[in-house]
């Protein structure tokens, strides 16, 4: 893979952006307990079970630790133990989308729902709008069922916002890994207004990692994101690690938005935009996922 390091902020502003009342907003710097989900009691439980966008739930055990905010499978299928493949342990978690008539599992069937493109977990909320989040999580890409054209490719993981209220629209992710036919695209975005009014929000970019994927298929694969929010100041950052190396380090930019709640992460498959028209089901297996907050988090407490 080429690594790319980016020490200033990739994207150019017209003009400096106001500073809401929440600019004030500081991350706690001690850290949160860390949380560890590897799947090894047999399935999985979550804060939030009964939300109607989460109709399907295969494998959630109310007995076993809440280690996740929230869960959108696609249908009974998107979740299943597999023992076959472990990044740490004896299990590791199957996540299947399937492309034959996505829409046909939530809601009206005619309708492409949210859920109808997804097989992923939402993790837990940061403390803060400027915050410093820590993640890590094993991915194993079999290449049967990660092949993508030229134009197609599959989200496995973002950092979501928290909107406040119906008020504002669906935004995209302040952060957003997704895999492709050419490698690893990295999304970041960022929205200063105290009411978000673009799907886009204020500023966005993307950066390529470029990759040959069958490299990255047919085995465990390691990613580690330290990211620093503030959609007020260019004091954010994303730094990515992929196996072990500096994959990206994007720093000096806005990044997240002025919500109330801080970001959460989400690990699993969404198939967003145009990326659900294909007729070929994505398989993932996820294992040794980890969540963590706070300034004095290093890089080995959540790498898998």
């Amino acid at each position: 893979m080429t690594t790319i390091k980016t020490p200033f902020a990739l994207l150019l502003l017209t003009s400096l952006l106001g500073c809401s009342q929440n600019d004030t907003n500081n991350s706690d710097t001690s850290s949160k307990p860390i949380i560890h989900e590897s799947f090894e009691q047999g399935g999985w439980n979550a804060e939030n079970t009964t939300l109607p966008i989460s109709t399907h739930q295969p494998g959630l055990d109310p007995s076993l630790p809440m280690n996740f905010l929230f869960a959108q499978l696609q249908g009974p299928h998107s979740f299943s133990i597999d023992e076959s493949k472990a990044r740490s342990g004896n299990y590791s978690a199957k996540l299947l989308w399937k492309a034959n008539n996505p829409s046909q599992w939530n809601g009206d069937p005619q309708k492409l729902d949210n859920t109808d493109r997804k097989a992923m977990f939402h993790g837990k909320k940061a403390q803060s709008n400027i915050s410093t989040v820590w993640y890590g999580f094993s991915a194993y890409f079999p290449s049967e069922h990660t092949q993508f054209t030229q134009n197609q490719g599959a989200l496995f993981f973002q950092i979501h916002g928290a909107r406040d209220g119906q008020s504002e629209p669906n935004r995209i992710p302040p952060v957003a890994l997704n895999l492709k036919k050419q490698g690893f695209s990295l999304g970041y975005s960022w929205d200063s207004k105290q009411i978000s009014t673009s799907t886009q929000g204020e500023g966005n970019d993307t950066l390529m990692i470029p990759a040959n994927l069958a490299e990255y298929q047919d085995r465990w694969v390691d990613f580690v994101l330290k990211v620093n929010t503030n959609p007020f100041q260019e004091k954010g950052g994303i730094t990515l690690w992929i196996d072990g190396k500096q994959a990206a380090d994007i720093q000096n930019i806005q990044l997240g938005y002025n919500d109330k709640q801080g970001v959460y992460p989400s690990f699993g498959w969404y198939l967003w935009g145009e990326y659900v028209n294909r007729d070929q089901n994505v398989i993932m297996y996820l294992d040794d996922v980890r969540q963590a907050e706070g300034t004095d988090i290093t890089y080995s407490n959540v790498a898998p």
